[in-house]
């Protein structure tokens, strides 16, 4: 009997490299795999033509809403029945639940029609504090979140955070992974790859590229504001999901920006590794900011690119202060990054770039990881 692995995205599959590492590792665990997804733009997307996705499943719920509008609420709820019908039709006795979007149609299709099934949660985040909500709706959120980890048969976290505050709950040994949001050495493909061909970008700029998820609370504000300078050295490369038409309109704004939309992975490191620096700023007044590593920080150790941080990201501004793999500024300091920007470009030696790297093969490259992931998934599945 071929055993079938049912994974849940609450977004694009391709929304992050969660997709990449969980195929590195198990691929060749399942005799079928099948991707549920929801299509944000309302366009279904294609996976790329490379052998690791080749005779995978992937199925789109395709519907979209205006963001942040009751219409956006309503479609949530209806895409949560969608991925309930989806597993009643798959019949899958294991399912992976990515973020806290898709947890709850696989637990009660888990509790209500196979009990068998066994459900993996892997939250990514933790949704009650990666928003700006009261402490009420937060405490709520975090309730219910709990609830949902401790009814999965395993959790897969990207940190230590639910066992520094946010669990409500203990958890037995065998229960949880702690995996990092990292990523397997890619440099050899990097190196081959030219950017500058493949995205017409000029070589006579110094790049501040911006790449993944973008909103308010991963630096808007710094960021925009020190496009407005129209600094004529750098050029800020823009690239991801951005589906808000408030940040597509600046982009048009400013011929300092090249947006290039949603590229592939490889490129997106290739144009991290050309970049004089990368900032990942992400709003200290959410909780889960504080504590989180952001993946992109994993990316930059890989291609030996710094890092700037707010300094309220405690855990990776402290690793990144100490080690000198980059900086750590208020998160609204657009002046302290300006200089940040001025005095790397005229001594760039101020980062040693052969330690961002080693310090990626011996603590965080993906392949110290996936083996532990392989054993649970094979577990899970006898």
């Amino acid at each position: 009997m071929k055993k079938k692995g049912l994974f849940l995205f609450a977004d694009y599959f391709d929304s992050t490299t969660t997709i990449i590492r969980v195929l590195k590792a198990s691929k060749d665990v399942f005799g079928e795999i099948n991707f549920l997804y929801w299509a944000r733009s309302g366009e279904k997307r294609n996976p790329p033509d490379e052998e690791l996705y080749k005779g995978l499943q992937f199925d789109a719920f395709a519907e979209t809403a205006s963001p942040r509008s009751f219409s956006a609420l309503l479609l949530f709820i209806k895409f949560q029945w969608w991925l309930f019908k989806q597993l009643l039709q798959k019949k899958s006795n294991f399912i992976v639940a990515f973020t806290f979007y898709t947890i709850f149609p696989a637990l009660v299709y888990k509790y209500f029609i196979n009990w068998k099934c066994k459900v993996i949660y892997d939250p990514r985040d933790y949704a009650a504090d990666s928003y700006r909500i009261n402490k009420t709706i937060n405490f709520l959120i975090r309730l219910i979140d709990n609830i949902f980890i401790k009814a999965s048969d395993f959790v897969i976290f990207p940190d230590r955070q639910y066992f520094i505050y946010y669990g409500l709950f203990k958890l037995k040994n065998n229960k949880f992974l702690i995996l990092p949001n990292s990523t397997e050495d890619s440099i050899e493909q990097v190196k081959q790859n030219d950017i500058y061909l493949k995205y017409n970008l000029p070589k006579d700029k110094f790049i501040i590229p911006v790449i993944g998820y973008f909103s308010e609370t991963r630096g808007e504000k710094i960021l925009f504001d020190l496009i407005k300078k129209n600094d004529p050295r750098l050029l800020f490369v823009f690239a991801g999901d951005i589906r808000d038409e408030k940040y597509l309109n600046f982009f048009k704004q400013h011929n300092n920006i090249t947006y290039l939309k949603k590229i592939p992975y490889i490129d997106a490191l290739s144009i991290m590794k050309e970049a004089l620096l990368v900032p990942q700023l992400y709003d200290p007044e959410l909780r889960n900011n504080v504590y989180a590593l952001p993946t992109k920080y994993y990316d930059c150790l890989m291609v030996g690119t710094p890092i700037v941080v707010s300094l309220g990201q405690i855990d990776v501004a402290r690793e990144i202060i100490a080690n000198k793999f980059g900086w750590a500024i208020d998160y609204y300091d657009v002046e302290s990054l300006y200089k940040i920007i001025n005095d790397y470009i005229n001594n760039e030696q101020t980062i040693n770039k052969d330690e961002l790297r080693k310090f990626f093969l011996e603590k965080y490259d993906y392949r110290l990881y996936k083996v532990r992931l392989r054993e649970i998934y094979s577990k899970m599945l006898n």
